[in-house]
């Protein structure tokens, strides 16, 4: 069976590569024989991170924060009408699509937009190339949403009501698409990433090893940061001074009055500036006092060595979504920072929606509390992760399941 993964981002990002890693274990278990090869954005940068085959994705573009309104507006004349049209092959061709026996669009949160996007016009291009090849299409645990412009809300509607089955890996999605009116099956399972196995490496153990010397034993407290625009807000700049203060005052409670070590960890190396971790890592670090009891980790690790250094954390704090999945899955209490409704959902589904942020209200004040309110309850949560995680991680795996038992209808049939 020939399985094409579709609307990939990027691997620097380590937890959207962890998703695509735990779909390819997810599928390799349940349909053995299958060959896979994922369609990136950045085929270059993601040629050896998964173990398949990897290519360049259909209409891709290059967008980032310095791109001109032109350049998207020439993109935005191009993509409507083929998202418009009726399923024409003329118009996007590719031998991937025409190999493929099925198309997973991968686990992530790209279906969203705060104003009219032409990044999601071009996620929305690459699912609806398999419809013009007569391919059935699952979406495998995304997030999807806020569609707050009404073209785009329009045009995913239209995608998504062509997809064979769509599975979100939270209740937030589900009622978006219910109160949208897609009719396609919808199943809510947790996210992908929850099943990828960590790896532990001579590398990884070094640099545990390492940290631990440093810090003579002191207890660790993990975290992620992330460079944030503050789209819903009217005061972007005060809003992001004030999330930075606020990991600040964290780091400073720990590190004096729980005479813990606090390790900046960043999720995501790249592919821009903005999406670089380690900027406002070090932002962070230079605005502290006193930074002898925290460090930056700047390393470019494999996502399943990172999920290995996250379990072995005492404590995590994290803004980026998959740094929390890999901390909760290794059974590591954790304080999450929310930045799209992807991880109140998610934390919600946990029963964990006391350790929830928003990132567009935080203070240091309501931070303090919820990080001191998990430090103080650790072992419950670690008893309370022990019971529910592993059927998390079940569950994690029922999109492949799916897929496998649509294939054996489809051969029957065919």
């Amino acid at each position: 069976m020939n399985i094409l993964i579709i609307n990939a981002h990027s691997s620097l990002n380590k937890g959207d590569a962890g998703i695509i890693i735990a779909i390819i274990d997810s599928l390799k278990k349940y349909i053995p024989e299958c060959n896979i090869i994922v369609k990136s954005r950045f085929p270059a940068l993601d040629a050896n991170a998964y173990d398949a085959s990897v290519s360049e994705c259909i209409c891709n573009i290059n967008i980032n924060e310095k791109t001109g309104k032109i350049f998207k507006l020439r993109y935005a004349l191009k993509f409507v009408p083929i998202l418009l049209g009726s399923n024409n092959r003329e118009r996007t061709i590719d031998k991937d699509y025409e190999w493929a026996d099925a198309v997973i669009s991968c686990g992530g949160g790209f279906l969203l937009t705060h104003g009219f996007s032409v990044m999601t016009l071009q996620h929305l291009i690459q699912i609806k190339t398999a419809f013009n090849y007569n391919k059935p299409v699952i979406i495998y645990s995304q997030s999807i949403g806020p569609l707050y412009n009404k073209t785009i809300l329009n045009l995913t509607k239209k995608v998504l009501n062509g997809i064979t089955k769509i599975f979100v890996r939270e209740k937030i999605s589900y009622n978006l698409l219910k109160q949208i009116g897609v009719t396609s099956p919808v199943e809510i399972v947790p996210d992908a990433a929850f099943g990828m196995l960590s790896k532990e490496t001579d590398t990884v153990n070094k640099v545990y090893n390492d940290i631990k010397t440093k810090f003579d034993g002191k207890s660790l407290v993990g975290i992620t940061v992330r460079d944030w625009n503050f789209p819903e807000v009217s005061d972007p700049e005060v809003r992001r001074v004030t999330y930075k203060k606020s990991i600040a005052a964290v780091i400073e409670l720990f590190t004096g009055k729980y005479n813990a070590a606090c390790i900046l960890m960043p999720q995501v190396l790249g592919p821009n500036k903005f999406n670089d971790d380690r900027n406002i890592s070090r932002e962070i670090l230079a605005e502290l006092p006193d930074s002898s009891n925290a460090m930056l980790l700047d390393y470019d690790f494999h996502p399943r060595e990172l999920k290995y250094l996250y379990s072995k954390m005492d404590m995590f704090i994290g803004t980026r979504m998959h740094s929390n999945i890999f901390a909760l899955s290794s059974l590591i209490p954790t304080v999450a920072i929310n930045y799209e409704h992807k991880t109140q959902g998610i934390m919600e589904m946990l029963d964990l929606k006391d350790y929830v942020l928003n990132i567009s209200d935080i203070t240091p004040e309501d931070l303090i509390n919820a990080t001191v309110n998990c430090w103080q309850n650790r072992e419950a949560l670690k008893l309370h992760l022990e019971q529910g995680i592993p059927k998390v991680i079940e569950q994690a795996q029922l999109p492949a399941q799916y897929l496998s038992e649509l294939l054996v209808r489809q051969a029957q049939v065919g």
